[in-house]
């Protein structure tokens, strides 16, 4: 069985990233080994340029939360990165996550890998234009194979579960990656 991975960059687990994100793994559980981890359980340490990762063994030497997120990256076949939408951009613990991202482009692990967001934000898909592109231009940097995006109106915390036209797009989704 195939594993789904769920990035969830959201501050609230019970917010509108984790409303879709908990139906697309309802979706692709028969599917998948499927699992769901929030972001801001874990420590990640900006990326410092200091380049360790493009020598000797090609990893982060930074000592932080990351090398359980790495291994956790490294076993799946698809992952989901959800974010909330900031000011137009990925939250900040997202923004970080991707930064650290670094010594994947150097050793190429996530070039067989399939991806896809979701984006809840408060006006809707047109907040989140800018963060898709800039996930799809480090995903084809990276190798990984983009596959679609979700987003959804939600401002207020519960807004996804009445956004009719998200769980449509998250069904399309999850018949994308079946």
């Amino acid at each position: 069985m195939k594993n789904l991975l769920v990035l969830n960059g959201s501050p609230r687990r019970k917010g509108n990233t984790s409303i879709l994100a908990e139906y697309l793994v309802n979706q692709l559980s028969s599917n998948y080994h499927t699992e769901q981890l929030y972001l801001y359980d874990y420590t990640i340490n900006p990326c410092v340029d200091c380049r360790a990762c493009k020598s000797d063994k090609l990893t982060c030497i930074l000592g932080d939360g990351m090398p359980e997120l790495y291994a956790k990256i490294d076993t799946a076949d698809v992952i989901i990165l959800g974010t909330p939408i900031y000011w137009f951009g990925p939250s900040a613990q997202t923004k970080m996550l991707l930064d650290r991202f670094r010594p994947y482009f150097v050793n190429m692990k996530l070039k067989v890998k399939k991806a896809a967001l979701i984006l809840p934000a408060g006006s809707g898909d047109g907040d989140c234009d800018l963060t898709k592109e800039m996930f799809k231009r480090s995903f084809k940097a990276l190798g990984i194979e983009y596959i679609d995006t979700v987003t959804s109106e939600s401002y207020d915390v519960g807004d996804a579960y009445n956004d009719k036209s998200a769980k449509e797009d998250i069904e399309k989704l999850a018949a994308q990656l079946t």
